[in-house]
């Protein structure tokens, strides 16, 4: 695990005087458009993820608890069966 990343999520939480679910909401939106409209820059998805751990860790869950979270669920979408679904998007079975 990279000890920047956790590092700068806690440097930058004590920093922010708010930073919360909603206002990282915002960022992520504007960060998604600016992805939709370069999609040969990666910066932009980093800087979602960077703000979902943010959002985090004003819930109270630190940056390795996240990531523990995602390898779990990483590894239960391995042995999910995915159905498409008729607008296109995809349903576990």
């Amino acid at each position: 695990m990279s000890e920047i990343l956790k590092e700068s999520v806690e440097k930058l939480y004590q920093t922010f005087d708010k930073t919360d679910l909603e206002t990282e909401y915002k960022k992520v939106q504007e960060k998604i458009e600016e992805a939709r409209y370069n999609p040969g820059d990666v910066r932009p998805l980093a800087d979602c993820i960077f703000s979902l751990l943010l959002a985090a860790r004003n819930r109270g869950f630190r940056v390795e608890a996240v990531l523990r979270a995602l390898d779990e669920i990483a590894e239960a979408n391995l042995h999910r069966r995915w159905k498409k679904m008729p607008d296109g998007t995809y349903h576990a079975t």
